[in-house]
C-alpha cells in the first residue's frame, strides 16, 4: 500500500510530466514520452541557442527564477564555449527540463523559435542480459 503522502507526490509528478508533455508539444510538434535528456530528439538537442548571458539579458523578465539563476551560475569562462545549444544548456548545474521548456517558450514568445521540423526519434541503449 502506497502512503497518501507518496501518492500525492507522484500524482503532482504526472501532472507535471504530462504539462511539460502539452507544453513542449505545441513548440516542437514532438511529445516527448517523459521530460529526460534521453527522450529528446538528438537534432532538437544539437540545435543553436544564445549562450546563457545573453539568454538572460534578453529574456530574464520572461524566465522563472529557478531558470534565470540557473543560467547565471554558469561557469563565467566556461572554457572557450562559443556555440551553445538546447544540449549543452542541459548541462549547466540546476538546468533541467523545465528550465529548457521555460526559455523555449520564451524564445518562441519573441519570434526567435525554430520551426517545427520532424525530429530524428532518441534511440535507448538496449542492455544485453
Amino acid at each position: 500500500m502506497i502512503a497518501p503522502k507518496a501518492n500525492k507526490r507522484r500524482e503532482q509528478r504526472e501532472r507535471d510530466n504530462a504539462r511539460f508533455a502539452e507544453a513542449f508539444f505545441s513548440l516542437t510538434g514532438f511529445r516527448p514520452v517523459a521530460p529526460y535528456r534521453e527522450f529528446l530528439p538528438p537534432d532538437l538537442l544539437a540545435r543553436s541557442i544564445p549562450s546563457p548571458d545573453e539568454l538572460v539579458v534578453r529574456f530574464g523578465d520572461r524566465l522563472h527564477t529557478r531558470t534565470s539563476n540557473a543560467l547565471r551560475q554558469q561557469d563565467p569562462n566556461p572554457a572557450d564555449r562559443k556555440n551553445w545549444t538546447y544540449g549543452s544548456l542541459l548541462d549547466l548545474r540546476g538546468f533541467g527540463m523545465f528550465c529548457l521548456l521555460d526559455v523555449m517558450q520564451a524564445l518562441h514568445g519573441s519570434g526567435l523559435a525554430f520551426d517545427p521540423a520532424p525530429f530524428a526519434l532518441p534511440t535507448t541503449p538496449r542492455k544485453e542480459p
